[in-house]
């Protein structure tokens, strides 16, 4: 009888260990799934977590770059690039703006995208637009907009056709499809560059601006 009381003694207490074990071994795996998650994916702007910014753009026709609280994808917030010209005719006469997500700070500040695989934003168009043409900044120093701190720039229409639509749509674009000139620091990206690419007057809304280390290499989504 004692060693019987002995024995179940033991069973339970094993028991019990391996139960410890499996809760200590599943927590642990939550946390590296959810640590996994969130380095798969960092947000640069998007007016309600990640809200430093500001932009510029050209003298050309008449433009402005703001955010804005009426057209939003997620959130209220969400960035309005505003055109209006119809004697485009060259290359010279480009539209165009940028959003900065370090506040023109020069130096070491910016996105590390050395891990990341794709460039994703949302896009939604109103009124008349050519096509839509982007790129990304580096920072730099001691001077910003350097040759070397422009990768090469790509046009919207290749990862969304539909996109004039007037719906909202995520852009996802491999970065390697944005080429790295020689001297691009890719630990410090700063800005988004984009360009109306012809006459037009109308408007680019642009939220969630994004990197992530998906898999997914190219594509869209709509709502």
């Amino acid at each position: 009888m004692k060693i019987n009381k002995t024995k179940n003694a033991t069973q339970r207490f094993i028991g019990l260990f391996l139960l410890v074990m499996l809760l200590m071994f599943s927590g642990l795996l939550l946390i590296m799934c959810q640590t996994n998650t969130q380095a798969k994916q960092v947000i640069v702007w998007d007016g309600e977590q990640a809200t430093q910014g500001d932009g510029w753009v050209t003298e050309n026709g008449v433009c402005t770059v703001k955010t804005q609280t009426t057209v939003a994808h997620s959130g209220t917030t969400a960035v309005q690039f505003t055109f209006k010209s119809m004697d485009v005719e060259s290359e010279a006469d480009w539209i165009g703006a940028g959003w900065n997500w370090v506040n023109w700070q020069v130096g070491p500040y910016g996105t590390d995208i050395t891990t990341m695989k794709n460039f994703t934003f949302w896009l939604k168009v109103e009124g008349v637009a050519a096509d839509m043409r982007f790129n990304l900044l580096c920072n730099g120093s001691p001077a910003l907009d350097m040759p070397e701190h422009h990768t090469t720039k790509v046009p919207v229409s290749n990862y969304c056709p539909q996109w004039k639509d007037g719906q909202w749509h995520q852009i996802v674009v491999p970065l390697a499809d944005l080429v790295q000139p020689a001297g691009f620091d890719a630990m410090h990206v700063a800005e988004l560059q984009f360009f109306n690419t012809g006459n037009g007057n109308g408007s680019f809304y642009l939220d969630d601006i994004a990197f992530n280390a998906s898999d997914k290499t190219s594509g869209h989504n709509q709502i």
